[in-house]
């Protein structure tokens, strides 16, 4: 297997700089520049990609690709790895591609636009654009190690070929991946996914909460009313004889220590919460619902259940509203 494994900047197609798609994590020439050279790299230009990776002194040892080679070496798999804000992962590769020991002149009409400059990048990888493939950028997933023996840490390309055992298990692995995103196979990461949110049994909580809050009240004589849609910062009201209560309700599943949160808009009602303020935390709501009734006590600055004493814990969090322009 010859493989190449090269460094590159993180872009998402890496067919131009454009607004939405600038060079991320390149070294000290993307820094001071504002691009790279690799760029264009999966650009297609008649047929054909043409890959350039950054180089300390500007030659690739295509010996250690095939020890036989002069000034090229061909059927070479090119693998590009670029670095993102969960580490060094395979953006894309160029299969059956040429390598060439030292960089080539740019082909003609082959370039790109960098504030109003014509960039014509040199190039030393060169490969058919049917053989090239660019992973999506949120199904980059499969990680490269960097800080490992044999994966060339300290340059810009490895060639993979140490004897350690990691080497030849990344090979194998890269292999079947390759194979599975080029079958149409490629999918995200499963690892440090958050579970899915059952939608079904969240609502299923919050309904069965409300139900058990007004039959709470209803049992002591009030007439309740929903008033959930009208945005208001709580969502019952509670009417009985000349008093009207404004009830916030949570539900959850849990029994004995349970967090429950209140949005923006609720949070501001209940700190300008009077005698008319409940907040009702409904727990174990699927099974036997129990509703804790919280009323705000002036002396104490707490909100207390006055039929066991208990008394919420608020932690207050920060968020921020971010709008996409």
């Amino acid at each position: 297997m010859k493989v190449l494994l090269c460094n590159v900047s993180w872009m998402r197609r890496y067919a131009g700089v454009t607004p939405d798609d600038v060079p991320r994590n390149g070294g000290e020439y993307v820094r001071a520049q504002g691009f790279g050279h690799e760029a264009i790299n999966f650009l297609p230009h008649h047929g054909t990609v043409y890959g350039f990776v950054e180089l300390r002194r500007g030659v690739i040892n295509i010996q250690r690709i095939d020890p036989n080679a002069e000034e090229k070496v061909e059927g070479v798999l090119v693998v590009w790895r670029a670095r993102s804000s969960h580490g060094c992962v395979v953006a894309g590769w160029y299969k059956n591609a040429t390598v060439f020991r030292t960089l080539q002149d740019p082909p003609q009409n082959r370039a790109f636009q960098y504030k109003g400059k014509t960039v014509r990048p040199r190039w030393i990888i060169k490969a058919a654009a049917a053989d090239a493939f660019l992973v999506p950028p949120h199904l980059r997933s499969f990680a490269v190690p960097v800080l490992h023996k044999g994966f060339g840490s300290q340059t810009f390309v490895s060639f993979l070929d140490s004897d350690y055992t990691e080497v030849a298990d990344f090979k194998a692995r890269l292999q079947q991946y390759i194979a599975d995103a080029e079958a149409g196979h490629l999918l995200q990461s499963q690892r440090g996914k958050a579970p899915k949110v059952d939608h079904v049994r969240k609502l299923m909580i919050e309904k069965q909460a409300i139900e058990a809050t007004a039959q709470y009240y209803g049992d002591r004589g009030y007439d309740v009313a929903s008033v959930e849609r009208d945005n208001v910062g709580y969502d019952l009201e509670a009417k009985c004889g000349g008093e009207t209560l404004l009830i916030e309700v949570k539900g959850t599943a849990g029994i004995g220590r349970v967090t429950v949160n209140l949005s923006p808009n609720e949070y501001r009602k209940s700190k300008t919460a009077t005698r008319r303020y409940r907040i009702c935390i409904v727990t174990d709501a699927l099974g036997a619902p129990i509703v804790n009734e919280f009323i705000w006590d002036t002396h104490q600055h707490a909100w207390i259940d006055e039929n066991t004493g208990t008394e919420i814990v608020i932690a207050e969090v920060i968020s921020a509203d971010m709008t996409i322009t």
